[in-house]
């Protein structure tokens, strides 16, 4: 899905560079050129920036969990 029209960037250029350590909307403007021009898809670069936090959380608490749940059943099997 283009996300910049002034400069036909995509959404998926865009995760690519947040996944590269791009944080801020400043940071993706730099690195791909989105919202650089008229700034009205600055928003939904900000939406896309939020997205891939929530999910990066999502993911390390539920690598914390199952971190969790692999201790509990290795200390189980040990006592058994």
């Amino acid at each position: 899905m283009i996300v910049c029209i002034c400069n036909n960037v995509n959404s998926e250029t865009i995760s690519s560079a947040i996944g590269m350590g791009a944080t801020t909307v400043q940071t993706v403007r730099e690195a791909t050129g989105a919202a650089s021009c008229c700034g009205k898809c600055q928003f939904k670069v900000h939406r896309l920036i939020q997205n891939h936090v929530v999910d990066t959380n999502l993911l390390i608490q539920h690598s914390a969990k199952q971190g969790q749940l692999n201790s509990a059943h290795s200390e189980i099997s040990y006592q058994i």
